[in-house]
């Protein structure tokens, strides 16, 4: 098997994505270390995700400073301000310039995908925080919320409690179980629970690829 058919397992999963009610669902991604692919399994599930959704699949990029889910979506059109009319879970320090964080759809069709607005070096500092507030907004909103979190910070593990579960992508070529052991114990003890562990580029270490339960 591979990356695309264990996603879409997952995505099985989810059917229907939105919840009964309407209640859409907010997932992590987040890499166990540094370059483990986190990013494109955010990005592909999100992709697969929007095939059978009727509201609407956000992808929030959390690397500010590249946003490059953005471009590979092939976002185009109308930009959309992606506060859902609540204190979102990003605070912008600017040099006084005005900046904000939109969201665009993707040539995928209901697949929008965040990125900062900003002139070139405005943004000083990102802070995340936990915004309960706002993550109902967005399950009122839409159907499935992504949030693509990068390996080399522990700020998004603010957001952690947040989540309806975390999807941790680990590196099938690194032996040790350390980075997968240390971030399931910081995503716990801020209150969030691990959906699953995505081994990525299995093929390339000899193993086999998939999707474990964390139960």
């Amino acid at each position: 098997m591979n990356l695309t058919e264990d996603l879409s397992q997952l995505v099985d999963q989810l059917e229907p994505i939105a919840r009964p009610g309407g209640q859409g669902r907010a997932l992590m991604v987040m890499g166990a270390s540094r370059g483990a692919g986190a990013s494109t399994v955010a990005r592909e599930l999100a992709r697969l995700a929007a095939r059978r959704s009727h509201r609407g699949v956000w992808l929030f990029d959390l690397d500010f400073a590249n946003n490059s889910q953005a471009e590979a979506a092939h976002v185009r059109g109308q930009a959309y301000d992606a506060r859902f009319g609540r204190d979102p879970f990003w605070t912008l320090s600017t040099d006084g310039q005005p900046a904000r964080i939109v969201a665009r759809e993707s040539v995928v069709p209901n697949l929008f995908v965040t990125q900062l607005q900003a002139r070139a070096g405005a943004v000083r500092q990102v802070g995340l925080s936990a915004a309960p507030a706002y993550w109902t907004a967005v399950r009122q909103s839409i159907d499935l919320a992504i949030v693509d979190a990068p390996g080399n910070s522990r700020a998004p593990l603010s957001l952690a409690g947040d989540m309806d579960g975390v999807i941790l992508v680990a590196d099938a070529r690194l032996t040790r179980t350390d980075g997968v052991t240390a971030r399931r114990e910081a995503i716990e003890a801020r209150g969030g629970t691990v959906a699953g562990i995505i081994v990525n580029r299995a093929d390339a270490s000899g193993s086999n690829p998939g999707l474990s339960s964390a139960a």
